[in-house]
């Protein structure tokens, strides 16, 4: 059965989005989100932490067995929807979303994923995601022999703070995903310099360091698939939130902003493209939307619809980043503005988990017609 084309959020829905924008707003606007930028400490802890105890979304996917909320992917979409608005670093994304739907998938009786998971929800523990390459997340990094692990991967997302880092790669020559604590032997973390600073990174390396196998081979080659639409389908979030703020910006400067002795929204020049933005961001939100509530009904499209969103969103979020820095003018090209904050994390959104053309190439597979 097919979700229904109905994109209305319930009650209960919007005013989950309802109050975290609110507690983004109070706590983590811009203005804070550029202190951390430019800080050793990328992710604000403590505000995750507050954040946690007051809207208790780090365990939103994770099952009510296994201490969660039990809810599905349309509330998450809410909530990255509003972090992705806030251009927040916040780790939602890979710990709660990506993390904890590798985590749910593993033996609930085992005492370190049972441990890990309430950690996640209790807001304790921050995972890192340690991938192969931005288009295969789960593709094995390294290799585990008797003497511990031996592996390296640069750009891991929220490795700089992370508590635990969640790391795929080959055992007797197979392979499996193992957690590994941040602070055991042998691992070293190095903040990566990268385009979009709102999206902390590091470059990680294991010397011969002790793991624990969460997932085996099995388990894995079953989740990688699902795991791969997840990731494109939350990020298409994040991006819809980016690319309404950006859009409810460019229209108040067009408003606020005179030349010529009138507003500069009133020349036909900037209407249409303010326009433009506008079906870009009804485009994506669709696109998003649907998506999410293909994932949440376990329809037989989620794959094409993940994919469809991400390719539609990455594209119309970098659109909409580059149009509204042209709508503010000049002060649209400075580091005080918000505008540049958008823009970088659109760029990088786009490439994230495999860019437009990466993610068509998937659809046309998926279709056999390529």
């Amino acid at each position: 059965m097919r979700a229904r084309l109905n994109f209305a959020l319930t009650e209960e829905q919007e005013e989950l989005k309802g109050t975290t924008r609110r507690f983004l707003a109070e706590r983590l606007p811009t203005s804070l989100v550029r202190a951390s930028m430019e800080s050793t400490s990328p992710i604000p802890v403590s505000i995750w932490q507050e954040m946690v105890e007051e809207l208790g979304i780090a365990g939103l996917i994770i099952p009510e067995s296994a201490g969660g909320l039990g809810l599905g992917f349309v509330e998450a979409a809410c909530i990255l929807q509003e972090i992705g608005r806030g251009v927040a670093p916040l780790p939602f994304l890979v710990t709660s979303v990506l993390g904890a739907s590798l985590l749910i998938q593993g033996n609930e009786d085992d005492p370190v994923i049972a441990e890990t998971i309430a950690g996640i929800s209790a807001g304790t523990v921050l995972l890192g995601l340690v991938s192969g390459t931005a288009e295969h997340p789960l593709q094995p990094s390294g290799s585990w022999t008797d003497a511990g692990i031996s592996a390296e991967s640069r750009f891991v997302l929220d490795g700089t703070q992370a508590t635990h880092l969640l790391v795929a790669l080959e055992r007797n020559g197979r392979p499996v995903l193992a957690l590994v604590p941040a602070d055991a032997p042998g691992v070293t973390l190095t903040p990566e310099t990268t385009l979009d600073l709102t999206r902390p990174m590091a470059h990680v390396q294991f010397h011969s360091s002790p793991g624990t196998v969460v997932l085996d081979a099995d388990a894995l080659e079953a989740a990688a698939d699902g795991f791969d639409v997840l990731a494109s389908a939350a990020l298409a979030q994040d991006m819809v939130g980016g690319a309404e703020r950006i859009l409810e910006m460019s229209v108040a400067y067009a408003k606020d902003r005179h030349q010529f002795g009138r507003p500069i929204g009133s020349f036909q020049a900037v209407k249409h493209r303010l326009a433009d933005m506008l079906v870009d961001l009804e485009s994506a939100r669709s696109v998003a939307l649907y998506a999410a509530s293909t994932i949440a009904s376990h329809e037989d499209d989620q794959a094409i619809a993940a994919s469809t969103a991400k390719s539609t969103c990455g594209d119309a979020y970098y659109r909409m980043a580059a149009s509204s820095i042209q709508v503010h003018g000049g002060i649209g090209f400075t580091w005080e503005h918000d505008a540049h904050l958008y823009f970088k994390r659109a760029k990088a959104d786009q490439i994230l988990f495999g860019d437009g053309l990466a993610h068509r190439r998937r659809i046309a597979h998926l279709l056999g017609i390529a």
